[in-house]
């Protein structure tokens, strides 16, 4: 999520976006000469939107909408992503990101694969409300904004079970982040993530579709002290998913429980389930 940037007014962050898909446009035209999978949607309902351990706007519902599209084969691609609070009243929440990724897989086709991924992250909170001094006037009117770096490394085949492989993952996040564009308020810090996923294949159920998965994954967390929290294990997450492949097109659903071991983090545990239409062309 969250930079030493100056402050971007919400007409500016729609004239970047704007821009950012006419830049982006040719990119996608041609990629898709090469793939027809070049163009990825993604539409999701999620109960609440949680994220690195935090609570992004209470217990309201959100959509989270993604648009991503591949440089060429270069392993790099670009994403346009938003979440929209479903509680209008609730809007200072909304969030806009423009990622830059990579992934690229080596040692294919052997147990010995290694798959290397990572991005870069700006994001922004168009609609943060104004924060108020004692007397009730306007002390800063800055949007919350910042810079998010991620590296990773994925072990895909390393570990077989039960007719496909246990996934283990390390990922470390990177902040950089001012409040109110403050100096003297910098709340930068790292995020290590341990996890482990496993999915297989499971029997066609449903009518129509041509292909139908399982699965879960399980993560525990260290905060170096990002956004306040007190430096140490933070939480751990644990996920239940099932997806298909129907209608030309992927539907996912998830349930989630995170067991939060910091308040500086989140006051509590939290449950979650999620909804995801995912489009390829």
């Amino acid at each position: 999520m969250k930079s030493s940037c100056k402050v971007i007014s919400s007409n500016n962050f729609c004239f970047v976006t704007l821009m950012s898909l006419l830049l982006l446009t040719p990119w996608s035209i041609a990629s898709t000469e090469q793939s027809r999978l070049a163009l990825t949607t993604d539409v999701t309902w999620s109960s609440k939107y949680m994220l690195d351990g935090f609570k992004v706007g209470g217990d309201s519902p959100v959509w989270q909408l993604a648009g991503k599209t591949d440089l060429y084969a270069s392993g790099f691609s670009v994403m346009l992503w938003t979440a929209l609070q479903a509680d209008r009243s609730r809007k200072q929440y909304d969030e806009q990101d423009f990622f830059l990724l990579y992934s690229r897989d080596f040692l294919k086709d052997s147990q010995n694969t290694i798959n290397l991924h990572g991005f870069y992250d700006y994001w922004i909170f168009p609609n943060t409300e104004p924060l108020l001094d004692d007397a009730g006037q306007i002390a800063s009117s800055s949007k919350k904004h910042g810079n998010k770096f991620q590296v990773g490394i994925t072990l895909p085949h390393r570990i077989p079970f039960g007719g496909s492989f246990l996934v283990p993952s390390y990922n470390i996040y990177q902040w950089l982040y001012w409040a109110q564009d403050r100096a003297d308020r910098n709340q930068a810090g790292a995020h290590h993530e341990f996890l482990l996923q496993y999915d297989r294949a499971t029997p066609l159920l449903i009518p129509g579709a041509t292909y139908q998965y399982s699965g879960g994954s399980i993560s525990t967390n260290y905060n170096t002290g990002a956004f306040g929290v007190k430096p140490g294990w933070s939480h751990s997450t644990a996920s239940l998913l099932s997806g298909v492949y129907a209608l030309k097109s992927i539907f996912t659903f998830s349930l989630n429980y995170q067991w939060t071991y910091e308040e500086t983090i989140n006051p509590g545990n939290e449950f979650w389930s999620t909804f995801s239409y995912i489009k390829k062309f």
